[in-house]
């Protein structure tokens, strides 16, 4: 399950920490839907774009020392 989120944010990690480092990024499938400042609003904006549960991923963006 969320492999392809999984996929998509190892692939992509370079240029999301670019964008979003110290923010929350939520992915459904292969695509970004966004970043936010908090796992609230990441969850709270799937909701409103009727994401399923187990269909998207919210993960953080951190720096490599942080992993």
């Amino acid at each position: 399950m969320l492999e392809k989120e999984r996929a998509y944010y190892e692939s992509n990690l370079n240029s999301l920490r670019e964008t979003y480092m110290g923010r929350y990024v939520l992915i459904s499938g292969d695509r970004l839907i966004g970043g936010y400042d908090s796992d609230e609003e990441a969850y709270a904006s799937a909701m409103e774009k009727n994401c399923t549960p187990g269909s998207f991923m919210i993960k953080p963006v951190i720096g490599n020392d942080q992993e």
